[in-house]
C-alpha cells in the first residue's frame, strides 16, 4: 500500500500506468489532501485532476469515500480487491453519514434515500 499526500506532485502517472496498472498488480494507493480541501494552502496545492487521471488507467479502481466509516470499509475492500486501487481522501474532517456496519462493495452504489 502506498500512502501519499498530494498524489499529483508525488508520483509520476506514467509509472503508475506502466508498472502497476498494465501488469494489474494489487497495489493500493491512498492519497490525502485531494480535491479543493487543502484550500488554506492555496490553488497550487489542490489536486483536482487526480480522479480523471486515475480513472482512465487500465485496471485501476478509484474509490472516493464519503466519511470515516466508509473510509474504513473502503480500505478493507481495497485490500481484498485484486488489482490496483486508488483511494482519494480529503483533508478536512467531515460529518459521519454512514453507520460503522455499512455494507460497502466496490462498484456498487449506496442509496441514502429511496426515490419515488
Amino acid at each position: 500500500m502506498i500512502a501519499r499526500e498530494r498524489i499529483r506532485k508525488s508520483i509520476n502517472h506514467e509509472q503508475i500506468r506502466t508498472f502497476l496498472c498494465y501488469p494489474n498488480l494489487s497495489v493500493k494507493i491512498v492519497a490525502t489532501h485531494a480535491g479543493i480541501s487543502p484550500s488554506r494552502d492555496g490553488a497550487t496545492h489542490q489536486a483536482t485532476e487526480d480522479i480523471a487521471v486515475m480513472s482512465v488507467m487500465p485496471n485501476m479502481t478509484v474509490i472516493v469515500p464519503t466519511d470515516y466509516n466508509m473510509t474504513k470499509a473502503a480500505i478493507r475492500a481495497a485490500i481484498e480487491h485484486k488489482g490496483p486501487v486508488y483511494i482519494r481522501l480529503g483533508r478536512d474532517k467531515l460529518p459521519i453519514i454512514y453507520d460503522e456496519d455499512m455494507d460497502f462493495k466496490i462498484g456498487k452504489a449506496i442509496d441514502l434515500k429511496k426515490g419515488k
